[in-house]
């Protein structure tokens, strides 16, 4: 599990540039292939054949919104959600009962990305599990252009593990139906998703994983 360091960055700069990033991110990856491996023998891993793997194989995919409830507690097909109240609140849950992830998922959490010209959280806080994390501030991220925080070691998150991200969402939050209601904010899971069963994520864009 990650111990809880993490550092505000550009994500493009990050991506592209970041060498400590990479190998931390590299770290990540094969920690949860072997996770995969264990959990899912005999079921390997074949990076050729990552989104359409064999009977044998297992995959890897980004990060799937469908794999999670927003704020209001439906399922999610993108990371784009309309608040229309301030203050603390969940922003993202696992989409089965108990706020947990589906099975035959398992997720390499490598940070968060806000990719908003308006930013309306400003902190946030997390739950992997029985395992609580504290809140961090990330006001700091109105300065950047393509704000992200990334986590050092990054967090893996188990099938029918639960996950609940929570935050402040900053107010005034202006409502005047039907032209202004409310105001909506990305928040995006960075990392990868493995998955076993492979027809659960051939489904159409968009539609719910169960």
């Amino acid at each position: 599990m990650g111990q809880g360091s993490y550092v505000i960055a550009e994500w493009d700069s990050v991506q592209a540039d970041n060498a400590v990033f990479q190998r931390s991110l590299r770290a990540l990856d094969e920690r949860l292939m072997a996770k995969c491996s264990a959990d899912w023998h005999p079921k390997s891993f074949n990076l050729k054949k990552s989104l359409s793997p064999s009977d044998g194989n297992y995959g890897r995919t980004t990060i799937l919104p469908e794999l999670f409830d927003d704020h209001n507690g439906t399922q999610m097909a993108h990371w784009r959600q309309l608040f229309t109240t301030a203050g603390n609140q969940t922003l993202i849950a696992g989409c089965n009962a108990g706020n947990t992830l589906p099975e035959d998922f398992k997720i390499a959490w490598a940070g968060l990305a806000f990719p908003n010209k308006q930013q309306h959280i400003t902190e946030i806080k997390w739950q992997i599990g029985d395992r609580k994390y504290g809140r961090i501030n990330i006001e700091e991220i109105k300065s950047y252009n393509k704000p992200a925080i990334i986590f050092e070691e990054g967090y893996l998150i188990d099938e029918e593990e639960s996950f609940d991200l929570y935050g402040y969402v900053e107010g005034p939050i202006a409502v005047s139906e039907p032209f202004i209601a409310g105001l909506y904010q990305r928040i995006v899971m960075l990392g990868a998703a493995y998955f076993s069963v492979v027809s659960k994520v051939l489904g159409n864009c968009g539609a719910a994983i169960t």
